[in-house]
């Protein structure tokens, strides 16, 4: 029987290091898809793709089609290139994460991958306390795993990795400020908050802006 390679549209990934081997993690949207790529040093007359020690994917010379098992055996989930080895793994599941690996030629695994799904961020909003020369924004939203937040005052980022933004008066009526949500696969933006609108003369207050 053969292993099923599991393919999937790599949106995003960084590398990480288990038990002495470097783990590629690849992000993707929940509902979206995925590609794996291994390394590949010669032609390839057999391949099998495992999700942790199980087959998910597989083929071997003389096979018209791969055969699927586990995460792979539900509809049409997965995709082999038997040609390249890569596996794209369709309708990536909340909260979905799989440990996949490719041996390739008979020979151990020299390729490993850590699929993880991601809802896409929300879009923030930004609260202020002001008084009539200094306010202080807050980034407000639905935090995730791997949301980072960042500021823009016009277009330009001057902030990173806080949720927390401190502006002076300038008199600039053009000028505005505006938080973004990240994760690896999406990107939200708060309405601006334009200076004009922090500085009217009143006095102290707390106001949530969307």
């Amino acid at each position: 029987m053969k292993t099923c390679l599991i393919c999937a549209n790599i949106l995003y990934n960084v590398f990480a290091t288990h038990a002495g081997r470097e783990v590629k993690e690849i992000f993707g949207k929940v509902g979206g898809e995925v590609t794996l790529k291994p390394t590949v040093n010669q032609p390839i007359s057999s391949i099998t793709w495992k999700s942790g020690l199980t087959k998910a994917a597989e083929w071997e010379t003389g096979q018209s089609e791969p055969d699927y098992y586990t995460i792979c055996n539900s509809g049409s989930r997965c995709q082999l290139d038997h040609t390249t080895g890569e596996l794209k793994i369709m309708h990536l599941k909340p909260n979905e994460k799989l440990d996949l690996s490719a041996e390739i030629n008979g020979m151990a695994a020299q390729s490993f991958f850590t699929v993880i799904a991601l809802e896409p961020v929300s879009k923030p909003s930004v609260r202020k306390t002001c008084n009539d020369t200094q306010c202080t924004l807050v980034c407000e939203g639905k935090y995730t795993t791997y949301t980072k937040y960042s500021w823009k005052e016009n277009n330009k980022t001057i902030a990173e990795d806080t949720t927390t933004l401190h502006v002076e008066k300038s008199n600039k009526l053009d000028k505005s400020y505006t938080c973004v949500f990240s994760n690896p696969v999406s990107t939200a933006e708060s309405d601006p908050v334009k200076e004009v609108e922090l500085f009217p003369g009143q006095s102290l207050r707390n106001t949530l802006i969307f």
